[in-house]
């Protein structure tokens, strides 16, 4: 059995960020009790026993949407039904909006078991944050980060984004500087993109040209070095403890999801199952359920190397069989030719990419799609 992670999935939001392509709603569009929406999650854990059987999570992550608006003692009953499950190592994750969160209650999310939170701040910036449509200002974010580490969250990651709208590399590097300053021990720092069925893939704002974003990139990487954090994979840096949940998923390993929309994949019996949730949180709390299906074989190597080459770790050669039950010729031409093309190194128990591959990733997953 592979290692196993699970995903709830909190659909609603105080407001729409016009970035934002994941499966979230504002709130107030939808008459649906929270009560009623941790019943429809405990009857979809149901639903996943045969596959999850007995095993323990090696994470929990509460992701959304803002799961920030889920009161701490509704979270607390999800984690009290899944309790068989959890150790003390296990790592309970939950994203919050800055905009959403005092004191008060992060201390009570924390006394319910939640261990590592997630602070969605995106920028510290508030032209920036206005322009990206968050509820919160710089104010409040810092006061969110402040709070969090009070209420004894030592395991904090800050999410930043840069490539923002009109956004200069000494202000993408002033965001840096505060999150670090702050004493985070995890930030996930990523370009932002522009996605078609988003406000702005409708009304596409003026970003940054290729001098600055590049500029950003390599000085933002070098300035995070030098304050003593590790570079592990595409978007992630850690100085304290890396996120358990997000490699849970890079390795290619099993995880159950629960939530509208939410996703699952397990191996089991030498086959890759996945299942994905219906969308509309009125249809997830009515009841109405999604089929868990096999994936073919010829979509798995894509599928791995997808996930497992955003981990900027040797690979074992052993991983790819162990994970998807086939065995590595079915890859080993296609890393051959990423190594003629100086994107890998590989040797005869392993594989990584190079420098070049690290930029090129997109380069690399292109070669498993023919």
């Amino acid at each position: 059995m592979l290692p196993l992670s699970l995903y709830v999935h909190y659909p609603f939001c105080m407001r729409k960020c016009p970035y934002c392509d994941f499966n979230s709603y504002k709130k107030d569009s939808f008459d649906i009790k929270d009560e009623n929406y941790l019943n429809a999650l405990l009857r979809d854990f149901d639903s996943l026993k045969d596959l999850v059987l007995d095993r323990p999570f090696v994470s929990i992550y509460f992701g959304g949407g803002t799961p920030s608006l889920f009161s701490p003692s509704l979270m607390g009953k999800l984690l009290d039904y899944v309790s068989s499950h959890i150790s003390s190592d296990t790592e309970i994750s939950m994203e919050a909006n800055p905009g959403t969160v005092s004191l008060k209650s992060l201390c009570e999310y924390r006394s319910v078991g939640i261990n590592r939170l997630s602070l969605g701040v995106q920028s510290f910036n508030d032209n920036h944050l206005k322009r990206l449509g968050r509820i919160h200002n710089a104010k409040d974010a810092k006061e969110a980060c402040e709070n969090a580490l009070k209420a004894h969250f030592d395991n904090l990651n800050i999410d930043i984004m840069h490539g923002l709208p009109m956004q200069s590399s000494d202000e993408a590097l002033s965001d840096l500087k505060i999150a670090c300053d702050i004493g985070c021990s995890h930030l996930s720092w990523y370009e932002l993109t522009i996605e078609e069925d988003t406000a702005f893939g409708e009304h596409p704002p003026k970003l940054p040209n290729e001098d600055v974003l590049a500029d950003i990139e390599s000085l933002g990487f070098e300035f995070l070095k030098d304050r003593g954090f590790n570079r592990y994979e595409v978007s992630g840096f850690y100085k304290g403890k890396k996120c358990l949940h997000n490699l849970n998923y890079w390795y290619f390993y099993d995880y159950a999801g629960i939530g509208a929309g939410a996703h699952s994949k397990f191996f089991n019996e030498g086959k890759t199952l996945r299942r994905a949730n219906v969308a509309d949180p009125k249809d997830f709390t009515c009841g109405i359920k999604s089929e868990i299906f096999s994936v073919d074989k010829e979509d798995i190597p894509f599928e791995f190397m997808l996930n497992r080459l955003r981990v900027f770790n040797k690979i074992s050669k052993k991983e790819f069989q162990n994970t998807t039950g086939l065995n590595f010729s079915v890859v080993e031409k296609r890393l051959l030719k990423a190594v003629n093309m100086g994107l890998l190194k590989m040797d005869d128990e392993s594989y990584v990419l190079t420098s070049l591959g690290k930029t090129m990733l997109n380069d690399v997953l292109e070669l498993f799609l023919d």
